[in-house]
């Protein structure tokens, strides 16, 4: 049998096989899913809105003005994270106040601060507590000796204000917030409404009135009722919890399925919170989302809500000021600053001003 190769014949090729890549494999899987491959693809749509979202809301925490600090000799970290917020009394110039936080050039006399809290959050982010301190508190403010302490944001601002905190509790401040108090209650109507308690009704000098019960604060009213003081019971005390009761029932208004649910009332929230405050410069919008993810499971039931231990309200120098018990407060906000505040609670008694339950704050 003669050998085809002998025979001088050409050898006939055999066909090349198409090289299947990787590619067509991806391909035809789609061809051969449709459904699936509809689903995924709105899936990935969906989680690009989502990214473009979160990168709008850190954008907005960006937007927030930052301010320096310049503090020295300051008490030594120990738990959790502590935060002094400020509230100004000047609603109508908070623009000026945040473009001079802004550029660390403050002007003696100029504003003052009428809400004086500190928020410490637990290193295991269970519990948080917020302890506010009289404005017109009796105390050491540095080069100026013995003041109301919200005169010291009106001498140096935020960082005079925040060493007169660390020299009276001997806590260290790790963040300071700036807050424009009046317009935050604007945020009633963001959230729909923030519902309180009214336990007696009437009218206050500035001619609101007031009908007793449950009430949904909305614009003015929630203005009117973070302000009022003249014509409660125990004055500026009274006026401390409404602030905290407030800030309460924004907590549970936030935290209601309907606001966590709803991503264009977390985008309103975000950029108006973004308006009303302004923060140091240590607080980077990182640490914030940081922060708000790491708190995310804080329930206000788990919140402890109280003003600083105080002795009386005498007149000095003729001015109101308020006595406070230095002892008994830097034995409190050290629990605090240790996450032992509940131990601390626990053997103070009865004695402790504390934020009563909704329906009984005056």
């Amino acid at each position: 049998m003669t050998n085809v190769l002998d025979s001088g014949l050409t050898e006939i090729p055999t066909p090349r096989r198409k090289r299947i890549t990787r590619w067509h494999k991806v391909k035809r899987w789609f061809r051969n899913h449709r459904a699936l491959s509809i689903i995924f693809a709105v899936v990935g749509v969906l989680l690009l809105i989502v990214l473009l979202w979160l990168l709008w809301l850190m954008s907005k925490l960006g937007d927030i003005q930052r301010f320096p600090l310049d503090l020295d000799d300051r008490p030594p970290s120990l738990a959790g994270t502590t935060i002094l917020l400020a509230g100004i009394d000047d609603p109508e110039r908070r623009e000026d106040l945040f473009d001079m936080l802004e550029s660390g050039e403050w002007e003696q006399g100029e504003f003052r601060s009428d809400a004086i809290m500190l928020l410490h959050i637990n290193t295991d982010f269970r519990s948080a507590q917020l302890i506010s301190i009289p404005r017109d508190s009796y105390v050491n403010v540095e080069g100026y000796g013995k003041t109301k302490i919200n005169a010291s944001f009106s001498y140096g601002g935020p960082s005079l204000l925040t060493k007169a905190v660390e020299d009276l509790t001997k806590v260290r401040v790790d963040h300071v917030m700036v807050i424009d108090f009046t317009h935050f209650a604007d945020l009633a109507d963001t959230l729909g409404g923030v519902k309180v308690n009214i336990p007696t009704g009437g009218t206050d000098p500035t001619g609101f009135t007031w009908e007793p019960g449950p009430v949904t604060l909305r614009g003015e009213s929630a203005v009117y009722y973070v302000r009022a003081r003249y014509n409660l019971p125990r004055g500026d005390f009274d006026r401390v919890q409404r602030q905290q009761n407030f800030l309460r029932a924004v907590l549970n208004q936030v935290r209601s399925r309907r606001i966590l649910a709803n991503p264009f009332k977390i985008s309103e929230l975000v950029t108006e919170l973004s308006d009303l405050v302004a923060v140091d410069e240590s607080f980077t919008p990182g640490k914030m989302r940081s922060l708000a993810i790491s708190s995310r499971n804080l329930r206000p039931a788990v919140i402890r809500f109280a003003t600083v231990p105080y002795t009386g309200t005498p007149t000095i120098d003729g001015a109101s000021v308020v006595t406070l018990d230095i002892r008994a407060t830097r034995e409190m906000m050290g629990a605090m600053a240790r996450d032992q505040f509940e131990v601390w609670l626990a053997n103070a008694g009865d004695g402790v001003d504390q934020l009563p339950d909704a329906a009984q704050v005056d």
